[in-house]
C-alpha cells in the first residue's frame, strides 16, 4: 500500500533515504526526545561528518553532537564502533579549530 509521506510523519519519509545514502555499515536511529543515535566507526570527525549529513538530507544545515560512546565499552575510548548522539540544527556548523 502506498502511503503519501505526510502520513508516515516527517522522520519516516526522511529517515529511509539517509539509511540509504549512508549505507550498511552506518546506523541512524531517530530518538523519541528529538536526538538521534548514529553507529558507525572511526574517529570524532566521522561522527561529525556523517551526522551532518543526516542533517542536511533531513533539510536542516548542521548536527550539534551530544555525545559520542564506545558501542563496546571494554575497548579504550575512541577504538571500535561509536555511537554519537547527535540534534539537527539550522545553525551553520561552528568553525573546528585545526590548530
Amino acid at each position: 500500500m502506498n502511503l503519501p509521506a505526510a502520513r508516515l510523519g516527517w522522520r519516516a519519509a526522511i529517515a529511509a533515504p539517509m539509511l540509504v545514502l549512508l549505507g550498511a555499515c552506518t546506523t541512524i536511529k531517530l530518538n523519541h526526545d528529538n536526538t538521534n543515535s548514529i553507529t558507525y566507526k572511526g574517529g570524532p570527525e566521522v561522527g561529525q561528518q556523517l551526522a551532518t549529513r543526516a542533517c542536511r538530507k533531513a533539510g536542516e544545515r548542521s548536527a550539534i553532537i551530544i555525545s559520542t560512546v564506545n558501542k563496546d565499552p571494554s575497548l579504550p575510548p575512541g577504538t571500535g564502533r561509536q555511537v554519537a548522539t547527535f540534534r539537527c540544527s539550522s545553525d551553520e556548523a561552528p568553525a573546528t579549530n585545526s590548530g
